[in-house]
């Protein structure tokens, strides 16, 4: 009897000591008006984590992770001055945990702070870094510069996650202006900081560049038809006529970085770099006649950048300039024009726009997709072109569990039935 009575005391306690134990150390930082960062410690034997949200008060729970093996969650889309719960439970060998549940207030709107302690270093004739302070909140920074007498900003990143980035192409013994505000959410952001910089040296007068210039021929409104250009290399456009689309081609010799530009522009113009194969890899759409830039890590090969207009904008007589800018990578020289094909010019549909952040990512990437009302599928290649994740989604805003993806770059195309849209992004 006292035997069997010892055996049932073991068996209860070895029974105990597997339960699954609810996270500790629960907290809640990075709160701004609209997101915050939930963070828990880690759980002994727990192999993933599952954590919802919502308002106080409401009786359902929003479950935003579901088996994640990060020990933190971004939380987005919140209202201002809102009061709002989380909790997280473990997943274990063993079962699933209670929760363990807390609580947190969302700051009011405008509280998205601009960053301050702004300088420039490694100041040369054509280069510069630019560097700023961090931001408590922020989710990425957005960076712009131009000459001081030129009224047109250049967009040097719109989502970098680092405190400073680097400028290439500069004009010699030129006053430069710079600013950079700080993106709290999807919706909230702050006011510009503002720096200034002079770069050194002397800088030529150039000659005068034609209008457009020769690589802007009758069969570059198609991807078969596209000239080839030199990197490194101003290249002078028009769109016209109306709806007209241009495409340029250009090779990479090595592997590296490259930075597309789009300035001087007459109108809402926009920006795209395809692959050899057609392929969207990377794509900037600004408003109005803003500069639009693309920075892309590359492999060897030939690439495309296009160039077409937002809605009806359009201009005979006024150029934009188009500069592939190799920073790591090198690139070819072209050796002709490449202007062999004669095919119907490209519809696109520019209102639909794809974004990821953030990016690079953790355990977790946020899928944007704007200008469709429709369910889309949600794709993710790596650079080998294997498949390695698929979702159908019917928001516009999707979120992607990654964690079991390794290191390196990636690509994500989203398919609404009609179009497909292509972004690249990095999982650290």
């Amino acid at each position: 009897m006292k035997l069997m009575a010892l055996l049932l005391l073991v068996v209860a306690s070895y029974g105990a000591s597997a339960q699954c134990s609810a996270p500790t150390g629960l907290s809640t930082t990075g709160i701004t008006a609209t997101a915050a960062l939930a963070s828990w410690a880690p759980v002994s034997g727990a192999t993933s984590y599952n954590v919802d949200y919502k308002p106080a008060g409401y009786t359902f729970w929003i479950n935003i992770a579901n088996a994640t093996t990060s020990l933190q969650w971004s939380l987005y889309g919140m209202q201002p001055s809102t009061f709002y719960e989380w909790r997280v439970s473990a997943n274990c060998t063993s079962g699933t945990s209670t929760y363990t549940q807390t609580n947190f207030t969302t700051q009011a709107t405008g509280s998205c702070s601009a960053p301050g302690g702004l300088y420039a270093s490694n100041i040369a004739s054509t280069t510069a870094t630019l560097n700023w302070g961090a931001v408590n909140g922020a989710l990425v920074y957005t960076v712009q510069y131009k000459p001081a007498s030129s009224g047109s900003w250049i967009v040097a990143t719109s989502g970098t996650y680092g405190l400073s980035v680097n400028l290439y192409s500069l004009s010699a013994n030129t006053l430069y202006d710079w600013r950079v505000y700080t993106n709290c959410s999807l919706t909230e952001s702050s006011g510009y900081s503002y720096g200034q910089f002079t770069s050194s040296g002397s800088t030529p007068t150039p000659p005068p560049s034609p209008c457009p210039g020769p690589f802007d021929v009758s069969t570059n409104g198609t991807f078969s038809g596209a000239a080839s250009i030199n990197v490194n290399t101003d290249v002078k456009g028009t769109i016209a006529p109306q709806y007209d689309i241009d495409h340029y081609k250009f090779t990479i010799n090595s592997v590296g970085t490259i930075k597309v530009w789009l300035t001087t522009l007459p109108g809402n113009y926009d920006l795209a770099v395809l692959n050899s194969s057609g392929t969207q890899i990377g794509i900037s759409q600004n408003k109005g006649s803003r500069s639009e830039s693309i920075s892309l890590s590359v492999v060897a090969g030939d690439y495309y950048a296009k160039v077409y207009p937002r809605a009806s904008a359009n201009s005979a007589t006024s150029c934009y300039t188009l500069r592939v800018q190799t920073v790591t990578a090198t690139g070819a020289k072209a050796t002709s024009a490449n202007v062999t094909a004669t095919v119907a010019k490209e519809n696109v549909n520019p209102n639909v726009t794809l974004n990821l952040f953030p990016n690079p990512a953790g355990d977790q990437l946020t899928v944007l997709v704007e200008g469709v009302d429709k369910k889309t599928e949600i794709k993710v290649y790596n650079l080998m072109g294997k498949l390695v994740m698929q979702q159908q989604s019917v928001n516009a805003l999707t979120q992607l569990n990654i964690s079991k993806l390794s290191s390196g770059f990636y690509v994500v195309k989203v398919n609404d039935g009609k179009q497909i849209r292509t972004a690249k992004f990095i999982k650290q």
